[in-house]
C-alpha cells in the first residue's frame, strides 16, 4: 500500500474487500465504501448514498512508443466500468484534518465484485 494513502480508522462495518491499484484505493465494508488517492481519503456510508449509475468516459485510446524499441507500441484504454456515485454526506480525510462535505458526486472505476457488495449491503434498487 502506498504510504501516501491516509488510513481511515473509523470504519463502522466488517471488512469485505480492499483493493489498491497505483494511485487509487477502494475499501468496502458492510456499512461503507472508502475511496483513497494520495493524501486524501473519502469515507461514504452506504446510508448516505443517494444514487449510483453507470458512467461512460469520452476518452480516446492513446498509443505510445517505448524509448528502448521504437517499433514497439503500447496502447492504453481506460476502463469502461465507471460509475457516478452521488452521496448526501462524505467524510474527507486529509493531512490537515477530517472534514465533512455535503452532497458530493464521484466518478470512479469499480469492478463487478464491488457491485455485488453494493447490491447486498445497500438499500439501493438495481434497475435494468
Amino acid at each position: 500500500m502506498s504510504q501516501d494513502f491516509i488510513r481511515v480508522k473509523d470504519m463502522e462495518g466488517t471488512l469485505l474487500l480492499s483493493h489498491k491499484n497505483g494511485n487509487l484505493g477502494c475499501t468496502v465494508t458492510t456499512k461503507e465504501i472508502i475511496f483513497q488517492r494520495p493524501h486524501c481519503s473519502y469515507h461514504i456510508l452506504f446510508k448516505d448514498i443517494i444514487s449510483m449509475i453507470p458512467h461512460s468516459l469520452n476518452t480516446k485510446r492513446m498509443t505510445f512508443m517505448t524509448s528502448n524499441n521504437p517499433t514497439e507500441k503500447v496502447k492504453t484504454q481506460f476502463s469502461s466500468n465507471y460509475y457516478k456515485i452521488v452521496a448526501d454526506k462524505v467524510r474527507v480525510y486529509r493531512r490537515s484534518g477530517i472534514y465533512e462535505n455535503g452532497e458530493t458526486d464521484f466518478i470512479v472505476p469499480l469492478h463487478k465484485l464491488f457491485l455485488n457488495y453494493f447490491a447486498k449491503y445497500t438499500d439501493l434498487t438495481v434497475v435494468g
